[in-house]
C-alpha cells in the first residue's frame, strides 16, 4: 500500500510540474501614449490673456450682489473642433457672479483656433478663476 501511495504520489507531483506554463506577450499599448509633439491646446486670438480680459471687461458689476470682501468664482469651459465655446460650468458661493459669468461667456462669438491631436480637431477643456472685490 505504502509503493502504491508513493507511486501516486510521485506521479501526481511529476504530472503538475511537468506542465508548460504559457506566457503572453503584454500588449503594447505605446502607440496610447501622450505625445507632446503630436498636441496642440487650443488657441484664443490674442492668447488667454485677451480672453480673460475681453471677458472681464463684459461683466457687469451691477448685476452682482454681493458683501463686503472678495467673491470667487470658477469657470470651466470647452472649446469644440469647430473653435466655439460649449460647454460652460460655473462654480462658486455668490451665485450673482456665476451667472454673469455664465451669461458672459456664452456670449462671446470670436472663434478659437481648435485643439489637435495627432492632426485631429479634437475639444479641449479649460478652467478659469474669476475674483471679484466688494467694498
Amino acid at each position: 500500500m505504502k509503493k502504491i501511495f508513493a507511486f501516486i504520489l510521485c506521479f501526481g507531483f511529476g504530472f503538475i510540474l511537468a506542465q508548460e506554463t504559457a506566457t503572453h506577450p503584454a500588449k503594447d499599448h505605446s502607440r496610447d501614449k501622450y505625445i507632446p509633439e503630436q498636441s496642440k491646446q487650443a488657441e484664443y486670438p490674442g492668447g488667454i490673456s485677451a480672453f480673460m480680459r475681453e471677458v472681464t471687461q463684459k461683466i457687469n458689476s451691477n448685476r452682482i450682489k454681493g458683501s463686503k470682501g472678495k467673491a470667487r468664482s470658477n469657470a470651466k469651459f470647452s472649446v469644440n473642433a469647430k473653435g466655439d465655446i460649449e460647454t460652460i460650468i460655473v462654480t462658486g458661493e455668490n451665485e450673482s457672479l456665476n451667472h454673469e459669468v455664465e451669461r458672459v461667456m456664452k456670449s462671446m462669438t470670436t472663434k478659437w483656433t481648435p485643439g489637435e491631436y495627432k492632426g485631429n480637431s479634437v475639444m479641449i477643456w479649460f478652467n478659469l478663476p474669476f475674483v471679484v472685490n466688494f467694498e
